[in-house]
This record gives C-alpha cells, structure tokens and sequence, in this order.
C-alpha cells in the first residue's frame, strides 16, 4: 500500500438529505475494507482495467451508489429519476 493512497467514502446525511463525500487515507480505514463485502466497478471489471475511463462508466458508478444507498433510505429512493438496464423495485 502507497505511503499516501487516498480513498473517497461517498454517503448519505439523513439529516440534510444530501449526498456527502470525504477522502481519508486508505490505512485509516483498512480494516472496514476488508470487513466489507465489495464488488468491481464496473461488472466487466477485466475489460477496464485498460481501458480508458468514459462518461458512461462515469455514469454507471453514480448510478451504482446511489442505488446502493437509496436501499437504505426510502426518502433518497423516492427522488431517484435513473434508468437502469433491468427494472428494479
């Protein structure tokens, strides 16, 4: 692991129903990365990795986390005006 590797933690604040983003250094929350259960971004990870970064991936990655926390605050879900690829309730 890099001296300085930053990493970005993305959220929801229930209370000023806004989405928030901090970077911290990696080392500082290690232990809750390998505590948790995580997937590539995007799915066709392999193909990626040396491909260049577009707008759609872009896109894709926001889509992903606000669906991942809307799961958990149905005030967020309601205000989410996104297509997805297959239907999700």
């Amino acid at each position: 692991m890099a001296a300085y590797e930053p990493v970005c933690i993305t959220y929801y604040d229930a209370d000023t129903q806004t989405m928030r983003n901090c970077t911290v250094l990696r080392s500082h929350v290690q232990a809750a990365i390998d505590r948790a259960s995580g997937i590539s971004v995007p799915p066709d990870a392999e193909a990626f990795s040396e491909a260049p970064i577009k707008d759609e991936d872009a896109r894709k990655l926001g889509g992903m986390i606000y669906m991942i926390l809307a799961a958990s605050y149905p005030e967020l879900r309601a205000r989410l005006q996104i297509t997805t690829d297959s239907p999700m309730d």
